[in-house]
């Protein structure tokens, strides 16, 4: 049966992408944790890593294992904030991700409205984008997220919370560029909308510049790399151009997403108090 340790000396190697680093982070020789490594590759009957000239890389095998291994790690952390928690009179620990723009939106309203309910809640905040947010509540490495339908995992469930009407900015003042583009895993409904609108504008121009936040947008748009689309409501450096460009962009749209499964009262409480 593998221990924590054996969960930590992947990460470190997989990390590292070198035995010798590896083993200097965790304080141990070099042989111990090659000894340990094949140890585990022995319990688990699969090569985890293969040496080559660059150091050390992962086996697919390796790769779910690291995988499988910070989430043990998360779990074994959680489990004693737990322990801790109960200890001293707190209460359980809710991990909530959130986008950029839902941070600006409505998490700090949800919040504060949750913890008048459960004031001894702890709570761990993560900040991602909604592919990764998503991916996140799936391993169960949050218990909710606040991000941006529409979402692909059948295996969730949203409570729908804003739609906001989103326009172009361009305080870097480039009228002859396409919008600066979002990843299409990250929205991939959005982007074919904004793709339309600009080959109505000016023709089909890919641009140069991507980013995967809007404040990445709006500073690439600042370097002078072309306008890009955000909610109104999010803080922009650049005025609004609908008095010289009426825009039709789809609503950007912002959810409370968490796991079907999940029926825990506290988890309902948090995505009530996000609806109010």
């Amino acid at each position: 049966m593998l221990a924590l340790t054996d969960y930590l000396c992947a990460i470190a190697i997989f990390e590292e992408r070198h035995f010798r680093r590896a083993a200097e982070r965790l304080g141990v020789s070099q042989p111990a944790l090659t000894a340990r490594l094949r140890r585990i590759e022995t319990e688990l009957n699969a090569r985890l890593f293969e040496r080559s000239r660059s150091g050390v890389e992962p086996t697919d095998a390796g790769l779910a294992f690291v995988s499988g291994a910070r989430q043990m790690l998360d779990t074994a952390e959680e489990t004693a904030d737990a322990v801790r928690g109960a200890r001293d009179g707190l209460g359980q620990t809710i991990r909530v991700g959130m986008t950029q723009v839902a941070a600006y939106q409505v998490v700090a309203r949800s919040l504060s409205t949750f913890r008048n309910q459960h004031p001894l809640a702890r709570i761990r905040l993560f900040e991602a984008t909604t592919a990764l947010l998503e991916a996140m509540l799936q391993e169960k490495r949050l218990d909710v997220a606040f991000l941006h339908p529409p979402l692909h995992a059948s295996d969730l469930m949203e409570k729908h919370l804003l739609s906001v009407p989103m326009d172009r900015f361009n305080p870097g003042g480039n009228e002859q560029a396409a919008l600066i583009r979002f990843p299409q895993i990250e929205a991939p409904v959005l982007m074919g909308a904004l793709g339309r609108r600009e080959r109505e504008r000016i023709g089909f121009v890919e641009n140069l510049a991507e980013a995967d936040t809007v404040l990445g947008a709006s500073i690439l748009s600042e370097a002078g790399y072309g306008p890009y689309a955000a909610p109104i409501d999010f803080p922009q450096s650049g005025e609004r151009e609908r008095g010289r460009d009426a825009t039709d962009y789809p609503p950007f749209e912002t959810s409370i997403a968490w796991r079907s499964l999940d029926r825990r009262a506290i988890i309902r409480t948090l995505v009530d108090a996000a609806g109010e």
